[in-house]
């Protein structure tokens, strides 16, 4: 019998925030990412799930407008500890239990960002509305840790039970549950980073 998948409170992640070092953008993805997305200045952007607001921070630096979302409330006064930029704003919702934000309107943004968060969203649900607020161009952007395989034990598992060796707030993906994101959108590429990490982009939600 499969065991359930444990799920994280506000509170969780505010007492983990308060002892995690912050998850460091490569070079390797910082480059991966602007040959993949072909940013431009002016771009109107959402990273959610943002955390302390490291990955928020580099795209607006990169000219974007965005909005970082989180729902852990130690991880946004991080965030907005770590300084302010123009056209750069945090915001809190949990986008599993709460309404879509107002700013989320249909065909308003050109690009939606995601890292390391899709293994704790109910992804196929988040992916449909992500195809709405993006424009006919926009592109979303996801950084997706990839579960170890040992094929000899793993097989015999369930995806529910497998755990990651790094601790449950590092929560990874198999390659199967990798591989069935993005359906019902036009295009799907994905980059692998490292061993542990993929990138993976979607364009042209149908």
């Amino acid at each position: 019998m499969s065991t359930p998948v444990q799920q994280f409170t506000a509170a969780d992640w505010d007492t983990w925030y308060t002892t995690a070092r912050p998850t460091v953008v490569t070079d390797k993805e910082s480059a991966t990412f602007r040959r993949a997305v072909h940013l431009r200045p002016g771009m109107d952007a959402a990273d959610l799930a943002c955390g302390s607001g490291q990955w928020t921070r580099q795209l607006a630096a990169w000219g974007l407008r965005v909005t970082g979302y989180d729902y852990s409330a130690e991880a946004l006064r991080q965030a907005r500890a770590a300084g302010s930029r123009d056209q750069l704003a945090y915001a809190r919702w949990d986008i599993t239990a709460d309404p879509i934000p107002p700013d989320l309107k249909p065909a308003s943004l050109d690009l939606v960002t995601c890292r390391y968060a899709l293994s704790f969203l109910e992804h196929a649900r988040l992916l449909t509305d992500v195809g709405r607020w993006l424009r006919p161009s926009g592109v979303f952007y996801a950084l997706v840790r990839v579960a170890a395989e040992d094929l000899e034990t793993e097989a015999s598992r369930s995806e529910d039970e497998r755990t990651d060796p790094l601790g449950p707030f590092h929560r990874a993906m198999s390659e199967t549950q990798i591989s069935a994101l993005g359906s019902g959108w036009a295009s799907r590429t994905t980059y692998r980073l490292s061993r542990r990490s993929c990138a993976l982009i979607l364009r042209g939600y149908e």
